[in-house]
This record gives structure tokens, sequence and C-alpha cells, in this order.
């Protein structure tokens, strides 16, 4: 497996523990994401509670200085629902990130200004 692998293996497992069923991820045992404008995500989880789809990507302090980086939060942190009980809501964004990059994060969340959002959540893993 390689170290991305792992990565998304253990955000997915963070989303299962969390009560959300896991669809696809970009890691051994599920499909591959689909594209969202254009923009995969790592992960893709369901709330059946609320109905409502949670999105998240994985990064560490390398991967998280490339300009991708930025173009994936801001397109997949401003997705919303579009039917269903949820329909206008924003849908929950995380950035899972190795501990290593998480002062990295940090910065780059303040320099694309997606801090201030409430709908991205920082998850160490």
């Amino acid at each position: 497996m390689t170290e991305n692998n792992d990565l998304v293996k253990n955000l997915a497992e963070c989303f299962q523990t969390n009560g959300l069923e896991v669809l696809t991820a970009k890691c051994n045992g599920f499909e591959e994401p689909p594209d969202i404008q254009g923009i995969k995500p790592d992960v893709v989880g369901w709330d059946s509670k609320d109905e409502v789809y949670h999105l998240a990507i994985v990064a560490d302090s390398n991967t998280f200085e490339h300009d991708y980086i930025t173009e994936k939060i801001t397109v997949l942190s401003k997705q919303a629902m579009g039917t269903g009980p949820s329909y206008g809501k924003r849908l929950p964004f995380y950035v899972g990130v190795t501990k290593d990059a998480n002062a990295v994060v940090d910065k780059k969340l303040q320099e694309i200004d997606q801090v201030s959002r409430e709908n991205i959540k920082k998850i160490l893993i």
C-alpha cells in the first residue's frame, strides 16, 4: 500500500467510526470517487440521518504545497446538496492531514480564505 492509500484508508475508517457510510474512496476495497466539477475527492461518505454527502481529501506536508490542492479545496468545499431535505445545504468538507502537515494546512486554508467556512473541518489522520 502506498502512503497516500494508507491516508485515504485512515480517513475512510474515520468516516465509518463517526457513523457515515463510505460510498467511494481512492484506496483498496472501494470504488473510485466520481469527478465533481473536474475534481475527484479522496473519500465520499453518506450521512443517512441528515441525508447529506460528506466529501474529503487527504494531504501530507509535501502534497499540500501544490496548486492542485488549492483547487480541490476551493471546488469541493463549495458543493451543496441538490435534492432531498438537505437541498441547498453546503456539504461537509474534510481535509485529512498528517501531523507534520498540520501547520502547513492551517496556513494554506488562511491563504485561500477558507478558514472561516463552517463546512470545512480538518482531521488529523
